[in-house]
C-alpha cells in the first residue's frame, strides 16, 4: 500500500475518534483564524471546514522521510518563523511538494 493511501486510512481513523468538531474548535484558537476579519463569517466558516486537511498536510510532511525531507522541512519552518506561510493546505499538495523537493 502506498503511503498517503495509509495515511489517510488512519486520518479516518483519527477523525472518528476525535470527530469534526474538535478540529473546528481547535482552528478557532489559532493565529490564522484570529486574522481573519470577525465580520467575513464565510472565510471564517471555511477556515474551520479546511482545518483538518491543512493539518493533514502537515502531518504527511512530518512523517514522510526526514532524512531525505530535512531541507524542505527546516525551509517551510524558517518562512514560517518569518510568518511567511508556504505550507500545503492539502495532502495532494503536500504530496506534490515532496515529489519535486526529491527530483
Amino acid at each position: 500500500m502506498h503511503f498517503k493511501e495509509r495515511f489517510l486510512r488512519q486520518a479516518e481513523v483519527l477523525q472518528d475518534l476525535y470527530g469534526v468538531a474538535w478540529f473546528r474548535d481547535f482552528a478557532v484558537k489559532t493565529k490564522a483564524y484570529a486574522a481573519i476579519a470577525s465580520t467575513d463569517t464565510a472565510a471564517q466558516n471555511k477556515f474551520k471546514d479546511d482545518i483538518f486537511e491543512a493539518i493533514l498536510a502537515t502531518g504527511f510532511l512530518c512523517n514522510s522521510d526526514q532524512t531525505r525531507t530535512a531541507p524542505l522541512m527546516l525551509d517551510l519552518q524558517t518562512n514560517y518563523c518569518r510568518e511567511v506561510d508556504y505550507y500545503p493546505k492539502t495532502v495532494s499538495k503536500a504530496q506534490d511538494m515532496l515529489k519535486i523537493h526529491m527530483e
